[in-house]
């Protein structure tokens, strides 16, 4: 079920606070992408920020391998990806660990009866709190509008996070992001941060 040499146990608990060492063999930050695609922005990224770690968590097995194969390609030692359901992973960190998300164009799931689906609900947005460290950030993005509001409002809703100013630079990492900017479509973009003294 789990891609990336046994980094996570297959059992529920939680991770002790120092294990990001043995998975980068370093003591730098780490940032983690949740659904990183075909990992375009994972590459960029990881080659533009050498002294910061990269840990993808993606779901689709065809697009974890293709991510693995962009990080082998590219021999990008500050950067890992997963398999795995975004939810379980979570559960397992431990508190203030993670010194960034990033979100990108998570899926919609447009039917009704599949919104209980969307990885930005209440519960989610609790543990991406709890597992950040204070005073580092959730960055949210997608074209559509409707799941912009619901997440947005689960971010804003969350105690110990701040709605800050969002780098411009997030709405072109990715050929997605461009492709929906040059075909006309509202990229809504939103970053919050842990307030500092949060535990």
């Amino acid at each position: 079920m789990i891609r990336t040499h046994n980094l996570f146990p297959l059992r529920w608990e939680r991770l002790s606070g120092d294990f990001w060492p043995a998975v980068f063999a370093n003591d730098n930050p780490v940032a983690i992408e949740i659904g990183p695609g075909l990992g375009e922005f994972l590459e960029t990224i990881a080659l533009r920020e050498p002294n910061w770690n990269f840990f993808a968590v993606e779901r689709s097995h065809s697009h974890a391998r293709t991510i693995q194969q962009r990080i082998d390609r590219k021999q990008l030692s500050n950067a890992r990806v997963i398999r795995c359901e975004a939810e379980f992973v979570l559960a397992l960190l431990p508190d203030n660990c993670v010194d960034g998300y990033y979100i990108q164009f998570p899926d919609p799931w447009w039917k009704r009866r599949h919104h209980r689906r969307r990885l930005m609900t209440p519960a989610v947005v609790s543990q991406l709190h709890r597992t950040l460290r204070p005073g580092r950030c959730i960055e949210f993005i997608t074209d559509v509008e409707e799941y912009f509001a619901l997440a947005f409002g689960a971010l804003d809703a969350e105690p110990g996070l701040e709605h800050i100013p969002t780098d411009p630079d997030l709405l072109t990492a990715t050929s997605f992001s461009r492709k929906a900017a040059a075909r006309g479509w509202k990229l809504s973009a939103s970053t919050h941060r842990k307030l500092a003294g949060e535990a």
